[in-house]
């Protein structure tokens, strides 16, 4: 038959082959994931290690980075080690000046001053500020024979802009101060109204010729700097202001009451004082007293816990 159908009908042998291949088949895919499960471990582990390596040479910048900011800062404690061992001193004592010094040590001395290592500059001290002193400016001028171009003749224009600097200078004089006191006349005719002055300015000492910035400046200049009256009376006259040591003694002594109020209230003070010290000296006093003979006087101080007594004596 021409038409006929050729159908392939499987054994019973062909059916055990085809599972015998099945199940190698299945036995050969396990085996190729288990293979590819190791590799992509193997692969993830790579990958670390690639990171862990790629890391290392930053930490090592970072350690040299350290190690060089260690050492900086070693080089500067060394310095100033060196600095404080062999650097100048305050008190310095040359070697000629010691009693135990040996003849012959010079030389060593020298090669010790040229392996010292170098002196670093010091800085100098801060420039003072002046700025609240009041200021007094003064414009200095060229000469009219100077403001001329000296080839042609042309007078020079003057800038806007100036070139400024600074001098400190100190002004120390004395001034007659005139008061004029204004008087008033009434106008109306009532009885009782006369002519009136305007009141004098109060006086530190009445009737006295001084002011009371001279007394101040005598007392500050007695007590605060220790210096004696006839210094400052002749540095004063110096000034073109003499004025007699008499009358500053006069002066004193009736300055002397305006401060007893001041010295009882030191001496309660004192007297209040949780705790107190006493001591006394010898005082050598040339007035003569009835009495008493020679010029021996004595000075005791009595001292509190923030104020202190002096009291002299001619017992």
């Amino acid at each position: 038959m021409d038409s006929a159908l050729l159908e392939y009908c499987p054994t019973a042998n062909d059916v055990g082959d085809w599972q015998e291949l099945f199940r190698q088949l299945r036995l050969e895919v396990a085996q190729l994931r288990g293979e590819v499960a190791a590799l992509r471990r193997d692969n993830l582990e790579l990958r670390q290690q690639a990171g862990y390596w790629k890391s290392m040479p930053t930490r090592a910048l970072e350690r040299l980075d350290a190690v060089a900011q260690d050492n900086e800062h070693l080089r500067g404690e060394v310095a100033r080690l060196n600095a404080q061992l062999f650097g100048q001193k305050s008190e310095k004592q040359s070697r000629k000046d010691r009693s135990n010094h040996l003849d012959g040590l010079d030389g060593a001395d020298d090669a010790d001053a040229e392996s010292k290592p170098a002196q670093r500059p010091r800085k100098g001290p801060k420039r003072r500020d002046y700025s609240h002193l009041p200021a007094r400016e003064e414009l200095v001028e060229l000469p009219e024979a100077q403001q001329l171009c000296p080839r042609c003749g042309q007078p020079w224009r003057e800038r806007s802009d100036t070139e400024d600097s600074e001098q400190i200078e100190i002004e120390v004089k004395a001034y007659r101060r005139v008061i004029r006191r204004r008087r008033y006349q009434a106008t109306c005719r009532c009885a009782d109204c006369q002519t009136r002055t305007a009141p004098p300015p109060p006086k530190l000492i009445p009737k006295s010729l001084l002011g009371t910035s001279v007394w101040l400046e005598i007392l500050l200049d007695k007590y605060a700097s220790y210096r004696p009256t006839e210094r400052l009376l002749a540095a004063w006259k110096l000034l073109g202001l003499p004025i007699a040591a008499s009358t500053v003694a006069g002066g004193l002594q009736r300055l002397v009451p305006l401060f007893e109020p001041l010295h009882q209230a030191i001496q309660q003070r004192v007297r209040q004082s949780a705790s107190q010290q006493a001591d006394e000296t010898r005082w050598l006093v040339f007035v003569d007293k009835d009495g008493k003979e020679g010029h021996r006087g004595w000075l005791w101080v009595f001292l509190g816990t923030d104020a202190v007594v002096y009291v002299l004596g001619t017992v």
